[in-house]
């Protein structure tokens, strides 16, 4: 659908962007039969929803997959004058509350569990890179509120001192983040203490966790990191952390936010002010 390109062009949507939206427009001409977005009316599009519901796509993702790619690419087509009116909005899923037996962070249990792990000697049956995505990973994320993704991607020169202060620089540029803008954070004293720095420096310009000349290709849609988190959360399950209502990378994203609350601290609030660390975490 050119409409689509054009939103693609415009909006220099990231590759990861592109490979999740593209089957869903797809998806949507093959339902229509045609290609043509101003013949699409709002019918066309309860009709497709109606059809990913027999198709047994849950109501949450036809919302905010299917639907919300429809809704932006639309809008856009609106704004350009290429259509007249968006033939998606309005058009939503009632999808029930979601009953969670659990909060999406680990419990104490668990945060002690995959540290613990991670300290194991016990390598020899995995690369180099892995056994160090294994003893990093989780610490990292465990004291800073990273993304697993954030963190995976990191490279050695990602890992700067910034007047007399160690800290992470998570760019878009080494792999991706969620908003797209860079950001530089504090590294815990305790992961310099432990030896993280020895790691980054023996990485050099190259990423830590993997080593690209040894991976299966790899894409700009199914990025090598991303490789790392899939075999990271892997691990954490054979660990037993393994309840299917807590991702078990993301886990320690939530944990950071609880504990932060509980101190009273705004937990997206990742300060360095006048050269001191003004949020601090321990286990």
């Amino acid at each position: 659908m050119a409409i689509f390109d054009g939103y693609l062009r415009e909006r220099q949507s990231s590759p990861a962007t592109i490979k999740r939206w593209r089957p869903v427009i797809t998806h949507l001409v093959d339902h229509l039969g045609h290609d043509e977005p101003r013949s699409i009316s709002a019918d066309d599009i309860i009709g497709w929803k109606e059809a990913l519901a027999r198709q047994s796509a849950s109501g949450r993702t036809i919302r905010e997959v299917y639907l919300a790619a429809a809704k932006v690419v639309f809008a856009w087509g609106v704004e350009n004058r290429k259509l007249d009116a968006n033939p998606a909005a309005g058009v939503s899923v009632r999808v029930p509350k979601r009953h969670r037996p659990r909060g999406p962070s680990f419990t104490s249990a668990e945060a002690r569990t995959i540290p613990s792990a991670s300290l194991s000697r016990d390598q020899s049956k995995i690369s180099r890179e892995q056994a160090l995505a294994r003893r990093w990973i989780p610490w990292m994320c465990a004291y800073s509120g990273a993304r697993v993704g954030e963190i995976a991607q990191m490279r050695g020169r990602g890992i700067i001192e910034v007047e007399g202060i160690w800290a992470m620089r998570i760019t878009p540029e080494a792999g991706s983040t969620k908003s797209g803008q860079a950001r530089i954070v504090p590294l815990h004293p305790h992961l310099v203490e432990q030896g993280l720095l020895r790691g980054a420096e023996q990485a050099g310009d190259g990423p830590i966790f993997y080593d690209p000349a040894r991976g299966r290709g790899g894409s700009a849609g199914n990025a090598h990191y991303k490789k790392v988190g899939e075999r990271l959360a892997m691990w954490v399950c054979d660990l037993g952390v393994d309840d299917t209502h807590v991702q078990p990378n993301h886990g320690w994203r939530h944990l950071f936010k609880t504990i932060a609350r509980r101190a009273g601290i705004d937990p997206e609030a990742c300060v360095i002010a006048k050269s001191r660390i003004v949020l601090s975490m321990r286990m």
